[in-house]
């Protein structure tokens, strides 16, 4: 499923192509992704209206004008792609809007798991939108503090992995980053939450904004599907330390890399590097630099 890194890289992409933009038509082409209920709205709603935002508020898009907004998730393989003439529609496409220069953006998913909901009002505020509202701190959009955080993770006796993939508290962190970021702030998966300490979780925040920093640098990570909307792959894949690696050596300790099941999800570790440790919730440090272009974003406590 793409995750943070690689729905804003969709974003950044098609934000210069499609803001500004008078959409002529928009038809559904396929009954199964997008919401029933607004099926027929889609189309008599969006007629002549003009692009205004494009936003994303963890692994959702959404298309806004007046008095609109268009949901997107993306599923499993949902893409969005932008074609500068009109196009034949190909299987698998399930929307297609047309604008009144005679491009067009489609939104294609061969597995189906995406989801496409329109709202009747401008996007403003992401708490309009019921799935944004139930959505935690977006590492890119909010000022998420170690403090913050540490005083989350208290109240969570689950895994630090599993309150990683958790969307309610930090949203648009999926299976890949969430075993990339705990590898480089050295924790291990299995950590409970609540037993972390203030300069343990300030390690954290450091390696998640670096971590979703590189990896919108590389333009995402392809394991499977994922395609930038001019089909190319992303480049954070050759650059996973753990992720899928198990049983080759550590990039830092050359310590064979193990492989857990969490909550039915496969997490990847270093046993040397990320070993489990009885944490205390003593105080700490509470300073240090910012880190990463991300990490700017993620203040000192204090």
């Amino acid at each position: 499923m793409p995750e943070l890194p690689e729905v804003e890289t969709i974003r950044t992409f098609l934000s210069p192509l499609i803001i500004g933009k008078q959409i002529r038509r928009a038809r559904v082409t396929s009954k199964r992704v997008v919401e029933e209920a607004c099926r027929d709205d889609i189309s008599r709603s969006l007629a002549g209206k003009r692009i205004r935002t494009f936003q994303r508020r963890g692994k959702y898009l959404v298309l806004g004008g007046e008095n609109f907004s268009l949901l997107f998730h993306l599923g499993m393989s949902g893409r969005l792609i932008f074609m500068p003439h009109a196009t034949p529609v190909v299987p698998h496409t399930h929307l297609v809007i047309s604008f009144s220069d005679g491009s067009q953006l489609h939104f294609q998913d061969p597995r189906a798991f995406g989801r496409i909901k329109l709202y009747p009002f401008a996007p403003g505020s992401p708490r309009r939108i019921p799935e944004l509202a139930r959505l935690g701190w977006d590492p890119l959009e909010d000022g998420i503090t170690p403090l913050s955080l540490w005083q989350c993770l208290q109240r969570r006796k689950s895994t630090i992995k599993q309150s990683l993939l958790d969307q309610h508290l930090i949203s648009g962190i999926g299976n890949i980053y969430a075993s990339e970021i705990l590898f480089r702030a050295g924790i291990h998966p299995l950590q409970p939450s609540h037993r972390l300490s203030k300069a343990r979780v300030k390690r954290l925040c450091q390696a998640l904004g670096e971590t979703l920093d590189e990896a919108i640098r590389r333009g995402g990570t392809t394991i499977l599907s994922f395609r930038d909307p001019e089909g190319r792959r992303g480049g954070f894949q050759d650059h996973l330390q753990v992720y899928g690696r198990n049983g080759q050596p550590c990039p830092r300790c050359r310590t064979l890399i193990g492989k857990e099941i969490i909550a039915g999800r496969s997490t990847y570790f270093c046993p040397r590097c990320q070993r489990r440790k009885r944490d205390s919730t003593s105080s700490a440090s509470l300073t240090g630099d910012r880190v990463g272009e991300l990490g700017k974003r993620l203040h000192d406590f204090g």
